[in-house]
Order: C-alpha cells, then sequence, then structure tokens
C-alpha cells in the first residue's frame, strides 16, 4: 500500500499512466444531512473491494475517487473534518491503492453549484477571502490524514470551480481559482513528508478546455504538479439520452467534421500543456450508451488514441447509472461490464 519509490516528477508519473476511471456518483454524492449514507444517495451500492479490483484487472491504471467533503465538516475556526466520513474515504482509498495504480483524490461537489449554505467554494472576487481559510483548512486535514500514503496517490484540489451557472467564466474569476490553487500547493507542500514532493492536480476554471481557461491558468513553479481539463466533446453526443432544453441527443458520430473537432481540441491542450513541459490529465470525458453503440466505439477510441499521442491521459467518468446519463460502464453490484467491447477499446487505444 506504501510501497516507496524515489519521487518522480508530474511528467514523469503522466508518462507511466494509460488510462483511468472515475468512481463516480458515489463518495461524491451530495446529501449534506445523510451522514455514511450519503454514499448511496444518488442509487449507486457502497463501493467494495471487488469493484476497484475490477477496474485495475481490466487495465485501467489510474482510479480517481471523486469526494464531496461540504456537509462533512464543523464550523469555523477549525471546520474539522467528520472522522466516520474520513474513515470510509480511507478505507475506498487504501483499496485503490493496495491495487498499486494511480489513485486521484479530490474535492468534488463543494462548488456554487450546490444549495445554500452547502456552496462555499465560490471562486469570485466577492467570495475569495471567505473561501480561501475553508479550503486551506480542509486541505490541511487532508493532507495530513493521507500524507503517509505512497508516490502514486495524487491529490487535486478542486473539479470544476466555477461560481453559478457561468461555465465560461472571466478574468477576476480566472485569477480566483489561481489563487486557490496557489494555496493548495503551499498547504500540502507545507505539511512535509511525502507531501513535499507528491504530484498535485491542479484545473482550469471550471475544468473547461476552452482557450480562454486554459490560457489563463498560472502553475506554481513545482516539478510535482499536472494540470487537469474536463471534455465531454461533442457535448450532444455525450451527455444527452433524451431531448433536453440545451440539446438534442445525437446518436451518430464520425464524419470529418468531428474528427477535427477533436483534433482540434487536443492540439490545443498539448499546445498549452505538454509541448511546454506541463503533464495534462483529461480528469473527465465520457458519452451516454447510444442505441447503436458502435458509434460510441468510434468516438471513444478515436478520442483517447489521439489524447494519447499528444501525451494527454484520459480519465472515463463512470456514474453506473440506468439513469439519464447512463455512462456507467461497470455494474458495481455483479463486478461485469456492462460494455466489455467499450472497455477493451478505450484500453487498446491508450496502450497502443
Amino acid at each position: 500500500m506504501n510501497k516507496q519509490n524515489p519521487p518522480c516528477t508530474g511528467a514523469q508519473a503522466a508518462a507511466r499512466m494509460h488510462i483511468g476511471w472515475n468512481l463516480g456518483n458515489t463518495l461524491d454524492s451530495f446529501a449534506p444531512d445523510k451522514g455514511l449514507a450519503a454514499e448511496t444517495a444518488w442509487f449507486n451500492p457502497p463501493v467494495t473491494r471487488q469493484v476497484l479490483q475490477a477496474v485495475a484487472d481490466a487495465g485501467f491504471d489510474v482510479i480517481r475517487i471523486p469526494v464531496t467533503w461540504s456537509g462533512h465538516f464543523g464550523a469555523a475556526p477549525g471546520y474539522k473534518l467528520e472522522e466516520a466520513w474520513l474513515e470510509r474515504v480511507e478505507q475506498v482509498l487504501r483499496w485503490a491503492m493496495e491495487l498499486d495504480v494511480y489513485v486521484i483524490l479530490d474535492m468534488h461537489h463543494d462548488g456554487s453549484a450546490m444549495p445554500s449554505p452547502h456552496a462555499w467554494l465560490v471562486p469570485d472576487a466577492a467570495h475569495i477571502e471567505g473561501v480561501l481559510p475553508v479550503f486551506t483548512a480542509l486541505w490541511k486535514q487532508l493532507a495530513e490524514r493521507f500524507g503517509a500514503y505512497g508516490d502514486k496517490l495524487i491529490f487535486e484540489g478542486m473539479n470544476e470551480p466555477h461560481c453559478g451557472s457561468d461555465w465560461v467564466g472571466n478574468p477576476e474569476r480566472y485569477q480566483a481559482v489561481n489563487r486557490l490553487n496557489d494555496a493548495f500547493v503551499r498547504t500540502v507542500r507545507a505539511s512535509g513528508g511525502i507531501n513535499q514532493t507528491r504530484k498535485l492536480l491542479l484545473p482550469t476554471y471550471a475544468a473547461s478546455p476552452k482557450q480562454a481557461a486554459i490560457g489563463a491558468l498560472v502553475l506554481p513553479e513545482d516539478p510535482y504538479l499536472l494540470a487537469s481539463v474536463h471534455a465531454y466533446i461533442p457535448t450532444e453526443f455525450c451527455f444527452p439520452a433524451r431531448e433536453v432544453n440545451w440539446a438534442a441527443p445525437r446518436i451518430q458520430w464520425g464524419t470529418p467534421a468531428d474528427h477535427a473537432q477533436l483534433t482540434d481540441l487536443f492540439d490545443r491542450l498539448a499546445k498549452r500543456f505538454p509541448e511546454r513541459g506541463i503533464p495534462l490529465l483529461l480528469g473527465e470525458f465520457a458519452a451516454v450508451s447510444k442505441p447503436d453503440d458502435a458509434q460510441r466505439l468510434a468516438w471513444a477510441e478515436y478520442y483517447v488514441r489521439e489524447a494519447a499521442r499528444r501525451g494527454i491521459r484520459c480519465l472515463w467518468w463512470d456514474d453506473t447509472s440506468g439513469r439519464e446519463e447512463c455512462m456507467g460502464l461497470l455494474d458495481r453490484n455483479t463486478c461485469q461490464w456492462r460494455y466489455p467491447e467499450l472497455v477493451q477499446t478505450l484500453i487498446r487505444a491508450a496502450y497502443a
């Protein structure tokens, strides 16, 4: 679990990764009054060791564990984290670490998309001075709690930091995210030990891959950092399983324009990050199932292959839900893959 090797840089760690999997809609479920029952509030069963073993056995070598901390910590000035919640998170994290994969622990649904008063992580000028004490207090506790775990444990400061319905941002909000990222790095490094060289994952505003957001990201001088964006592209192909007010579901993919859209995305990201020596994880991507899933197979193969060619590592968002988004690949009750051909496609493209 805690096997120690000489610390590698962020770029070296990224080069050793291939393909990742998100434990979605589980420990990140938002149910502030349910305590430990929050884990199953979004209709998934409790995580078992067997679930994570199935993921590693399939060939995924990065497991991201999204965790929502809002509703699980106390009041000022200490903002003490709930011990029972910490113990459960640590149990799941330990199971993953025992598989000798890279493990990412984050701070997930703590932002302004949550209902008041739980929406505390708001990255703008009006809120930043109140956010920073909470943010640093929580990460100080997390860094100390998990500081003895080996070099394959990565901390991710925030998930998709944004303000309300604003997923685009502006210079003021980009600056707030940069301040939070800087505070995150300083807090973890100050805890000492392995955390002095712990790999840390820093997002853009809203984890956006848009040019303005990636251009505005400022990473502190530190060789153990990685950048993070999320990209569900094309949106209308990836997300809606039914008609919604912002997009109609699209079941076909594969035109020259479709290929060009992804090529442009990865070229822009590579130019901004890997080509400048900054390792990049595409921390979330996925698409809902299709009546003809051959379309999704073609999209996934092209997506992962082209990202990998540019040194970008991708992590599938698995919500395991049979509901609207249905991006789930693994049946967590049986530990069987619902879409084994898609899983094989992801692994093959990543390792090609």
